[in-house]
């Protein structure tokens, strides 16, 4: 995302998360973009000035749910890029030498009717980052065994209808080196980057995120009709049938035209010969 002279982005597993329906502030200083979130996996939020300048200190300032972590500055280290400064957050300090990871988890939720009518942050689900121009005024270190008791899981009541699926959990402590609090005065703000996340099944759904391309399906198995293929058998068999009687009619029609015809004789008895004045006998 990008504003200016100014962006940020959020990572998991060291890959940028894809970045959903822009929006901006009428005056050009807020950019909001929607992100999946992944259920129990760590992310980091970076930043970057394409136009520092070691006479302006700018600080980048993160808030996960509403919760504030610790601001951290930038500054150009590359002489061969004099004016690109960058800075990044994965963890927050809870002592001179632990840290806990950011991540995504499922979002806590209790039956307690204590957390009924808690109050919510409105920023749940929402990552904020600002650019801010500051004045340095040096650092402290943290003392051994303090922690950050606002770093603890926000949990929800399960009728609340503020849950969305996932919120900013903060992992397993782990030891790290010595950690320092930078100390500085705000000058001016410059600009606000806002990651609103949720689920990729919820993006899809409510159409933030676009569906993914259908895999090509393969054809369907064929379902055999038993009922379709006896009468078919039935139907196959009498035209078999048929067409045997019409063979074997042509057969005898051919063995006819082929036998000789044969001529009846007609015997005729012979008719008696009366003489002119013979008597008759009729007794």
């Amino acid at each position: 995302m990008q504003l200016g002279q100014f962006s940020a982005s959020v990572s998991v597993d060291g890959v940028t998360l894809s970045e959903y329906a822009p929006e901006y502030s009428a005056d050009g200083t807020e950019a909001t973009r929607w992100i999946p979130s992944q259920n129990d996996k760590c992310f980091r939020v970076q930043w970057s000035n394409d136009n520092a300048s070691k006479s302006l200190l700018i600080s980048g300032r993160l808030n996960v749910d509403g919760i504030k972590c610790p601001g951290k500055r930038m500054a150009p280290k590359d002489p061969r890029r004099p004016t690109f400064s960058q800075a990044s957050r994965d963890s927050v300090p809870t002592s001179a030498a632990t840290r806990r990871p950011l991540m995504f988890s499922k979002q806590a939720l209790t039956d307690d009717d204590e957390y009924l009518n808690a109050s919510i942050s409105p920023h749940l689900g929402t990552i904020r980052l600002q650019m801010i121009h500051v004045k340095k005024k040096g650092h402290t270190t943290l003392r051994t065994g303090a922690t950050r008791k606002d770093y603890k899981k926000q949990i929800l009541h399960e009728k609340s209808k503020k849950a969305v699926g996932h919120a900013v959990q903060f992992g397993a402590e782990f030891r790290s080196m010595l950690n320092t609090r930078s100390k500085s005065k705000t000058i001016k703000k410059l600009v606000t980057f806002i990651f609103k996340y949720r689920p990729i099944e919820l993006l899809r759904a409510d159409g933030v995120a676009p569906r993914p391309v259908e895999e090509e399906r393969a054809p369907p198995t064929e379902v055999l009709d038993l009922t379709m293929d006896t009468e078919e058998d039935a139907a196959e068999a009498k035209i078999k049938e048929l067409e045997a009687q019409l063979e074997e009619l042509k057969k005898n029609q051919k063995r006819v035209k082929q036998e000789p015809s044969v001529k009846k004789e007609i015997k005729t008895e012979s008719q008696p010969v009366f003489q002119p004045g013979e008597v008759i006998d009729l007794t």
